[in-house]
């Protein structure tokens, strides 16, 4: 005969509130209008020329470079594989600065200052240094698969890059 002084093992589920968390249903009224997809998906268009105009500055720039060391090199010599690939890389890391210090010292580049765009923290206030550090190790991160962060936004339910989804900031019009 089995043991009926044993208390059985099992779990006990309350629903009474001391338990259950409450769902705050007046989130969206609080959160700033920014923070909303549908905000963000009109921005796309915008961000996108935004970012084509940043690329042509930096673009322009590394031309001049380019152009001043190609007369500068010796009468035949012709630049190979490597040397076209340390060329590759220079522009990358120009890119990756360029887009850094607009964050960190403006909140907003070139290009972004043309379309009316500014980067903000989820409070709306201007970065600080960390979420622009952050911001820019996303930019990082976002360029070094050919640009595939900055596409995610395309197919992003909150159109959010990932240099957005990182630094957990947010680009508004103004």
């Amino acid at each position: 005969m089995p043991n009926t002084d044993r208390k059985s093992k099992r779990t006990v589920i309350s629903i009474e509130n001391d338990y259950q968390t409450q769902l705050d249903f007046d989130e969206a009224q609080r959160s700033l209008p920014f923070t909303f997809p549908e905000y963000q998906r009109e921005l796309i268009l915008p961000r996108i020329a935004a970012g084509v105009i940043d690329l042509a500055i930096v673009a322009a720039a590394y031309l001049i470079f380019l152009v001043m060391t190609f007369t500068e090199m010796p009468e035949g010599f012709a630049p190979d594989k490597r040397v076209l690939g340390i060329y590759g890389v220079c522009y990358f890391a120009l890119a990756v600065i360029y887009f850094f210090l607009f964050m960190i010292s403006a909140s907003q580049t070139p290009g972004m200052k043309h379309r009316h765009l500014i980067v903000v923290t989820k409070e709306g206030e201007l970065l600080d240094p960390k979420h622009a550090g952050m911001r820019g190790f996303g930019y990082l991160i976002s360029i070094l698969p050919v640009l595939l962060g900055f596409f995610w936004m395309l197919i992003d339910p909150e159109h959010l890059t990932w240099a957005d989804k990182v630094s957990s900031t947010y680009v508004k019009k103004l």
